[in-house]
């Protein structure tokens, strides 16, 4: 048995701390930082770097969230991921118990347990949208690329503007594109399931139960059964809820009680 401890959706600014938010329990064996740890991409790493080195002897996961991926729109396709990967296998400042990939990781914690990691964003399946889609978090955020010629973008150009360009357009995400994301990742997550390894844990940073960023929708997760698996997920507040034949579990937020708890694996 292994103590696990989840922290998602911090939105830290520039200099906000307290002492809750810059210890975890003594007991944790396992952190997952599960997306939104900070309005900004490096101060929500330098708060993730400070915890690993103040804990050593315990594993870390780090998961993207919708802060890190989207908040800024002029990125090209797949920057942040390669950037991470970069800074992973390159920067010497990188701790060494701090795990990220986007494959599945076999980590081995303290007392020798050893569990089986995969992180995705968890995009669900949209089968309709109750609301405007232009007004979704997903079509508001999501970019599914960014470009630069006027003939690329002529098909968003308001009507009757001109043709100068402004530097990089993002492309934002259609209903289709959220879906078509939904499968490439269901593909993974549907043979990484299947294999026999060790204690297995599912990270996603959308909640595949009731995620307020899927509000008036009519959506699905992965159809996976994950027995005798852990699924982490962020936004909405989740203790143990069986979900799919994995145990759920989320714990979004700052302060002392969300700091404080612990799940057991």
């Amino acid at each position: 048995m292994a103590n696990l401890h989840v922290i998602s959706d911090l939105f830290l600014e520039y200099n906000e701390f307290s002492d809750s938010e810059e210890t975890i329990p003594l007991e944790t064996d396992l952190v997952v930082f599960n997306g939104n740890i900070g309005k900004h991409m490096k101060r929500g790493f330098l708060y993730i770097e400070k915890l690993c080195h103040l804990y050593p002897d315990v594993q870390f996961v780090v998961n993207l969230g919708l802060l890190e991926l989207f908040t800024a729109v002029n990125k090209n396709k797949n920057e942040i991921f390669v950037g991470f990967e970069m800074r992973r296998d390159h920067n010497i400042t990188w701790p060494k118990n701090l795990h990220y990939s986007n494959e599945p990781m076999i980590i081995r914690l303290r007392d020798g347990t050893e569990v089986d990691v995969l992180c995705t964003y968890g995009y669900p399946h949209i089968y309709s949208c109750l609301d405007r889609w232009e007004d979704t978090i997903w079509h508001r955020n999501v970019t599914i690329d960014v470009v630069y010629g006027k003939d690329e973008i002529a098909y968003i150009k308001p009507f009757g503007t001109s043709d100068v360009l402004l530097g990089a357009i993002p492309i934002f995400a259609t209903m289709q594109d959220i879906n078509m994301l939904h499968e490439k990742e269901y593909n993974i997550v549907k043979k990484w399931e299947i294999k026999e390894t060790v204690i297995k844990i599912l990270v996603t940073h959308i909640n595949p139960y009731n995620d307020t960023r899927c509000r008036n929708m009519i959506v699905s997760p992965y159809n996976i059964h994950l027995q005798h698996g852990y699924w982490i997920a962020s936004d909405t507040y989740v203790d143990n809820v069986n979900f799919l034949g994995a145990k759920l579990y989320s714990n979004p937020g700052t302060g002392p009680i969300a700091r404080s708890k612990i799940f057991r694996i």
